[in-house]
């Protein structure tokens, strides 16, 4: 069998082998070449109350942001079922949303890009879309993008934390 050897220059080490591990098990020596460090060297890797306080304010913050966003995606997602729960038109002669009466004599109207049901204007956002064009969408459809894009950003920003916590899981494993 080989050693494997991490490291270089000056800072190479040996990785033990299982016979060795198991002879500092039984001489209960540690795992690590850092078991027997003195309480001086340990202290001078710890933290000091001026790091700690900074660090804990972080937290602080970052846990204060994250409860706020958690109670503005929760408003989000209730007025977008309040919307839904309250429609008043039918989409084709009445406004969906309001359900006042469109077409010649009636309020302007317009066709909503995702749902294709008909809306006023006054309930209707126009935005644009991909193709930097004027498209309109109805205040549901607005919403429900808003939560969409909040949904993904959430999303993306667990696969980031997990490839995150994995790659320090292999940093611990191999070093």
């Amino acid at each position: 069998m080989t050693d494997t050897i991490f490291g270089n220059g000056t800072d190479q080490w040996v990785c033990p082998n299982d016979r060795q591990l198991a002879l500092r098990a039984k001489l209960q020596t540690g795992w690590s070449v850092h078991t027997f460090r003195t309480e001086k060297q340990r202290k001078s890797q710890s933290l000091n109350d001026d790091e700690l306080e900074i660090i804990l304010g972080v937290i602080k913050r970052a846990e204060r942001l994250e409860q706020n966003e958690q109670l503005r995606i929760g408003r989000l997602v209730e007025r977008l079922e309040n919307m839904r729960k309250n429609v008043m038109g039918n989409g084709l002669s009445q406004c969906l949303l309001c359900g006042e009466l469109l077409g010649l004599l009636g309020t302007p109207s317009v066709f909503c890009q995702d749902c294709t049901q008909k809306v006023c204007i006054k309930c209707g956002i126009e935005t644009t879309g991909s193709q930097k064009r004027s498209q309109w969408l109805c205040k549901i459809c607005s919403e429900q993008r808003e939560a969409d894009e909040v949904a993904e950003e959430e999303a993306d920003e667990e696969a980031e934390e997990e490839a995150a916590e994995e790659a320090d899981e292999e940093a611990d494993e191999g070093g």
